[in-house]
């Protein structure tokens, strides 16, 4: 199985068990507060219900007290001005009810007696046979009941035309002084219909029978959650505290419903984002690693089974696959020079038998670099990483069941450890790819030593250079240096080598330039063809460093002058500028002074391949 299937294999496994995780911890966490957030909606529904019950009643209080607690109400109660009291107060009896919103309007004497009475349908205006003498008889048969409290007590009664709200209150003067000269007793039908607009809570009240068992009925608030809307259920107590009713109010399950929807519509939002974010990273992970890797070994192969070795591409990332591509580029730039060398050395000293041993040996010392990169091919088990991508469709599936999904979890945790080893045995492996290339080339280095030829001019192409010679001297740098380098490239006369090492040291140079400033660090490079000097191609590399005065702008190409304050040495331009005459080009400095940062520009001749030179 190929590295790109063990790949998708892990990332699909990985991704899968994401998602199910998700979903059961969104579950877990987030539906019950949604439940909860419901539970607590339908008891204040409830509460809704009861408390309109309770502002009922105060209202009747209120009214019945205006009554009760009035001198004139006490000298009626006692007998005096009888007449006058019910014509100025009580006349015309509907209106007098009417009046205080309620349906019913007793006074009782202390005896018990009905002075007066009077009960009516606010709609219809019509009385309300056989009410009073109920509320009367109600009274008569608690006698405590509004007696000596100096305020109205007020709930509900039953009678025979329904549960009926009512107040009563004793008759005191007007500051609530005096003995008690019997109560005044408002009462009002308990509108059930009413009660919903009011509260907007969806209720019934169904009475009990006048005998019941106390240990059947619910205490406090019951709460049942059916399937379509939450039921809470408590008992209704009359005045004197007997049960006279259940209060049922039902609210409906809209929150739970929501967030049933919410977790779905997110896990499914997740889901689609997961594919897309998988789609990205494939193909993310393709362009820089599986098909880098591919590349690689191929070329790996390519070189170990031959004696002409070429530069590997993707070597101008900065990781470490384009290392190891610097590193495999850096020996063939050496093993190439030295086969030329060895060449030209066999063929001028006769020694050809010795350079065909040379060329034997570095190839000898590639194959452990072949073979390495196959074993990181081999890391990665084709059944193993089947097992892996079938347990993780397993554990996908909603009908695997619970046992089962725990040797799942078991076995893919399992395998994310291998997952993590292979990957620290693949770094171990690049560390042997290197070692081994940094042992082909101390053969070179050694070999090197015997070869001497010389160097002849070929056709460069200037940007690939300047990438490379950038990677190998910016990268790793503490300091942030933005690069930025031109869209076109350019092909010139010169020798790979020297021009890499000239482009080098000018970018060490830009950056020791840049240390210490503020602002972030910025290198532009322009390649472009000089209206004053045709034929030739100019390399600017700019920086926005410390800058150069304008007696510094030629003496930095001298031998012992550095472009650092207080810093020895001076070797690198000055070699630069020799270099430069070498390969037939020139090479000077620009600034606008101190602050204003300065560019070096090399002008090297164009390649042309009916002229072959050599320096």
């Amino acid at each position: 199985m190929r590295i790109a299937s063990k790949i998708n294999a892990a990332l699909f496994g990985a991704f899968a068990c994401g998602t199910l995780a998700t979903f059961a911890v969104l579950n877990a966490t987030i539906q019950p507060r949604f439940d909860d957030i419901e539970k607590s909606s339908a008891q204040m529904n409830h509460k809704r219900v009861t408390d309109a019950f309770d502002t009922f009643t105060e209202k009747l209080k209120t009214a019945t007290q205006d009554y009760a607690f009035w001198d004139e109400t006490y000298h009626f109660m006692q007998g005096e001005g009888i007449d006058e009291f019910i014509a100025s107060n009580l006349q015309p009896e509907f209106k007098a009810i009417e009046n205080l919103g309620v349906n019913a309007l007793v006074f009782l004497r202390k005896d018990g007696d009905v002075i007066w009475g009077a009960a009516y349908d606010l709609e219809t205006k019509e009385t309300i046979d056989g009410l009073v003498k109920e509320i009367a008889h109600f009274s008569r048969s608690h006698p405590n009941i509004g007696q000596s409290n100096p305020s109205a007590e007020r709930g509900i009664i039953r009678t025979s035309k329904g549960l009926v709200l009512v107040a009563i209150a004793p008759v005191l003067k007007s500051d609530q002084s005096g003995t008690a000269e019997g109560k005044v007793i408002s009462a009002k039908m308990l509108d059930v219909e009413a009660a919903k607009q009011l509260t907007g809570v969806d209720f019934t009240l169904e009475p009990l029978p006048q005998l019941v068992a106390y240990a059947e009925l619910p205490e406090g608030v019951v709460l049942d959650k059916l399937e379509d809307r939450i039921q809470t259920t408590s008992v209704v107590k009359s005045l004197i505290g007997r049960p006279l009713a259940l209060l049922k109010a039902s609210s409906p399950r809209d929150v739970s419903r929501a967030g049933s929807m919410a977790i779905r519509s997110a896990t499914m939002m997740m889901v689609l984002a997961g594919f897309a974010a998988l789609a990205v990273l494939w193909g993310f992970l393709s362009h820089t690693v599986v098909s880098r890797i591919e590349a690689l070994k191929m070329h790996f192969a390519t070189a170990g089974s031959s004696g002409t070795i070429k530069s590997a591409a993707a070597s101008a990332n900065n990781d470490e696959i384009g290392d190891l591509a610097r590193s495999f580029n850096s020996m063939a730039d050496q093993v190439n020079h030295l086969r030329d060398a060895l060449a030209d050395s066999a063929y001028m000293s006769g020694l050809s038998e010795w350079a065909a041993g040379t060329l034997h040996n570095v190839r000898n010392g590639l194959v452990p670099v072949a073979a390495t990169t196959w074993q990181v091919e081999q890391l990665f088990d084709e059944a193993w990483v089947k097992n892996v991508e079938t347990a993780a469709a397993e554990h996908a599936d909603t009908a695997t069941p619970p046992e089962r999904r725990l040797k799942l979890n078991a076995f893919l945790v399992g395998s994310a450890r291998r997952f993590v080893d292979a990957a620290k045995q693949t770094t171990d492996l690049t560390g042997k790819i290197n070692g081994a290339s940094q042992s082909v080339l101390d053969m070179v280095a050694e070999f090197e030593r015997y070869a001497h030829r010389k160097t002849e001019i070929e056709a460069i192409d200037v940007l690939p250079m300047i990438e490379a010679a950038a990677a190998s001297t910016i990268a790793g740098r503490a300091k942030e240096i933005e690069l930025v380098l031109p869209s076109v490239s350019a092909t010139i006369a010169g020798n790979g080598v020297i021009l890499r090492q000239i482009i080098s040291n000018i970018f060490v140079n830009a950056v020791e330039a840049m240390e210490g400033q503020p602002r972030r660090g910025r290198i532009e490079v322009s390649i472009a063809e000089p209206k004053d000097n045709a034929g030739y191609t100019r390399i600017k590399i700019s920086d926005n460093g410390e800058g150069l005065t304008s007696d510094r702008l030629t003496s930095i190409f001298q031998r012992g002058v550095s472009t650092r304050k207080g810093r020895s040495g001076g070797l690198g331009l000055h070699w630069c500028a020799n270099a430069a005459k070498v390969l037939g080009g020139t090479i000077y400095a620009e600034s606008a002074g101190i602050g204003h940062g300065a560019s070096i520009v090399i002008e090297l001749a164009n390649f042309d391949a009916n002229k072959k030179q050599a320096a």
